[in-house]
């Protein structure tokens, strides 16, 4: 029997890889399937609900609802964050966190800009470098117990080392040998989430696009990348039933049959979301869509108690799985929240946001129409930081796959929102080519054949081996 380990940081994690079913099709093929994650869970449950072990690695609360693994030292700390300003500097544009570290002048940022002096890219110091921080494994006494006991023949992870516990497990596979398998988690992560802080043996992406990015931003060889698709995408390939509509409508307050914008929004900015959405709603009354209700749905990872304002204002808020809050299930986002989410973007005659969240790519799965909002000028806004995240999202750079095919409108203003939407509905198949064009563009097709490449993968992995 061979044992796949399974990193689960924290619920997105869980949500790729037991909702999906990933786990339930690993121990089918492989044998076994063990969790490790955060959580005092014995187990979680996949789709067709046959339990997934889960074994407990201590955590503190975390930001972003993000465990912190108790493991994580002082070095640690340094020692990655050394690694990712030296990555920010190289790639300030790729997130705010990055944008924040490529130019905030501390002892760190220093000792990165030196290290790249002396070690430019494609140099043999920095090949040295790499190797200086793979051979650097310090041995965890919770993590080698749990190797010790499980003996796993291949190590799963949904990072590169971005979260604690991934980085941990990949160490310790490094240092027995047991080959490792990172199925990234989203999109933007081989720019947004900065290095690769542990090189796995093996990666798996997303798309040809995302093949070139770690090609060519990390130096990651061709031959051990796997264009695998989107995990979370895989329930998107089903059409919505009409059951599952009527209980998205139900649980949100809608009418059957009656017409809603969707407002998706991103982690970072409610109340700057909220003065849009003011913006918006205003804009919209007297045109042909102001009779169509607003749907608004929080990030999971946002702050909804600022959005619950706009009640008064006759807007509907849809009601996501807050992961900050830890009276939430780690497990929330699971088929059932996977196909609403479906059901409530499929619906919707428009789909709108201030950021650009994954959910424009969701919709645009599901053959929607999208318009972004570049209203920083335009709207009186009260909090001018919250002005400056959206300034500099404009900047990032997994953005220009998506902005390529033109599948999605820009609006600069109120004024011209009406008219964009006009402009969509007017030239429907133009735009419909045009997201099937951005999906081809940045995941592999057909969506739910994701877990079994995967599989494929794992198998052929851990044959080789």
């Amino acid at each position: 029997m061979r044992r796949v380990l399974v990193s689960a940081p924290f619920a997105f994690s869980l949500r790729n890889f037991v909702a999906t079913g990933l786990c339930s099709r690993l121990a089918d093929e492989l044998g076994d399937a063990v969790l490790v994650s955060p959580y005092a869970d014995a187990a979680f449950s996949g789709p067709d609900g046959r339990p997934v072990r889960n074994v407990r690695l201590p955590a503190d609360d975390g930001e972003w609802g993000i465990p912190k693994p108790a493991q994580v030292t002082f070095i640690d700390e340094q020692w990655k964050y050394l690694h990712m300003t030296g990555f920010a500097q190289e790639y300030p544009d790729g997130s705010l966190q990055m944008m924040t570290m490529g130019t905030n002048r501390n002892p760190r940022w220093w000792a990165a800009r030196v290290l790249r002096f002396l070690a430019p890219r494609g140099s043999a110091l920095r090949s040295a470098l790499r190797n200086l921080n793979e051979a650097r494994r310090p041995r965890r006494a919770v993590i080698r117990e749990i190797f010790d006991r499980e003996t796993p023949s291949l190590v799963v992870v949904a990072s590169p080392g971005h979260y604690w516990a991934d980085q941990f497990v990949m160490e310790e596979a490094s240092r027995r040998r047991i080959p490792t398998l990172c199925v990234v988690l989203s999109w933007d992560n081989l720019y947004s989430r900065g290095p690769l802080v542990r090189r796995p043996d093996h990666l798996a992406v997303w798309s040809t696009a995302m093949r070139r990015q770690a090609e060519q931003v990390h130096d990651y060889p061709s031959g051990r990348i796997h264009e695998v698709g989107a995990l979370q995408f895989g329930y998107y390939a089903e059409p919505v039933s009409p059951a599952e509509d009527a209980a998205m409508r139900a649980a949100t307050g809608l009418a059957p049959g009656e017409k809603y914008l969707a407002y998706v929004c991103g982690a970072r900015t409610a109340r700057y979301d909220v003065e849009d959405l003011h913006a918006m709603i205003e804009a919209l009354r007297p045109t042909e869509f102001g009779g169509m209700k607003v749907v608004v749905r929080p990030h999971p990872q946002g702050d909804r108690r600022v959005y619950a304002g706009l009640l008064a204002d006759g807007v509907l808020l849809d009601a996501s799985p807050d992961l900050t809050d830890g009276k939430t299930r780690p497990d929330a986002v699971n088929r059932d929240a996977i196909r609403h989410m479906a059901a409530f973007l499929s619906g919707a005659e428009y789909v709108l946001s201030s950021w650009g969240t994954t959910a424009l790519l969701e919709a645009t799965l599901l053959d929607r129409p999208t318009i972004q909002f570049r209203w920083m000028d335009s709207v009186a806004h009260s909090d001018p930081s919250d002005v400056a995240k959206v300034r500099d999202f404009q900047r990032y750079l997994h953005m220009r796959d998506f902005d390529e095919p033109g599948a999605r409108l820009y609006s600069e203003s109120p004024a011209d929102l009406a008219p964009a939407m006009r402009r969509q509905r007017d030239n429907s198949p133009e735009f419909a080519t045009r997201r099937r064009t951005l999906v081809a563009r940045l995941v592999k097709l057909p969506l739910d054949g994701c877990v079994s490449r995967v599989v494929e993968t794992c198998m052929s992995v851990t044959s080789a081996a």
